[in-house]
């Protein structure tokens, strides 16, 4: 389970951010996940709230995750659009070259404190 390990990431980041910033208290931590990292959001945050559980500055902190879906660019045509059921297949030209744009990320985009 990958969501153990990206869970306990999350909190480091949340936490040096914390220190850093004086924060007494964390409320709610805005994550972006693309569809690509297949991250199973229920499992993300069960993890991370046993992780939390190391500092009463995060412990309870709700952790909300947005799921970014895959978008794609054709190489041969240069369409872009969002890819479903992950078929990379240009709808417009059917050519299979198609350059990633989003859909791999996962950073934390927001974190609300007190």
């Amino acid at each position: 389970m990958h969501e153990m390990g990206l869970a306990q990431n999350i909190f480091d980041i949340v936490l040096r951010t914390a220190e850093r910033n004086s924060v007494d208290k964390v409320l709610r931590i805005h994550i972006r996940a693309g569809q690509l990292r297949g991250i199973v959001p229920e499992q993300l945050q069960f993890c991370f709230g046993f992780v939390a559980r190391e500092s009463p500055v995060i412990e309870g902190a709700e952790l909300v995750i947005e799921t970014v879906p895959i978008r794609g660019k054709c190489k041969d045509c240069n369409h872009e659009f969002l890819v479903e059921e992950y078929r990379f297949v240009c709808p417009e030209c059917g050519h299979e070259d198609i350059e990633v744009l989003e859909g791999m990320e996962l950073l934390v985009s927001n974190i609300e404190a007190l």
